[in-house]
């Protein structure tokens, strides 16, 4: 009898403490991702450290529209590193299914390169 009464107090204590980390205050999820990126045209774009030289930048494609440090589900226009306003760039002589470069100041840019369609399945 003693041990089936010590089973439900260790039951009870268990449920107990799974249920109490829910809450508003605890985030959905930290933010481990492998890579910093960017969603463009439906495709991930992980970010560089090689910057662009701004006699190659071409057209302006796009910016940044959302920015969270939280995994999710997001769409284009997002990043996981830069923030809303962000302006995203074609390289000259280079596809855009290759690379893009993003602008981080006067002059300044640096290279992403295109992981394939966001959120595609890989095996």
């Amino acid at each position: 009898m003693n041990r089936r009464y010590l089973m439900y107090v260790l039951l009870i204590i268990v449920f107990i403490t799974g249920c109490g980390a829910s809450g508003s205050s605890v985030p959905k999820s930290s933010p481990d991702w492998a890579y910093s990126f960017v969603i463009w045209n439906e495709n991930i774009y992980e970010i560089l450290e090689d910057e662009v030289s701004s006699e190659v930048i071409g057209e302006e494609i796009g910016e940044i529209k959302q920015y969270s440090d939280f995994e999710g589900t997001y769409s284009n226009g997002f990043s996981n590193k830069y923030p809303v306003g962000t302006k995203l760039y074609t390289i000259n002589g280079i596809e855009i299914s290759d690379f893009i470069a993003i602008k981080l100041g006067e002059n300044k840019y640096i290279k992403a390169k295109s992981n394939g369609k966001y959120g595609a399945k890989t095996s």
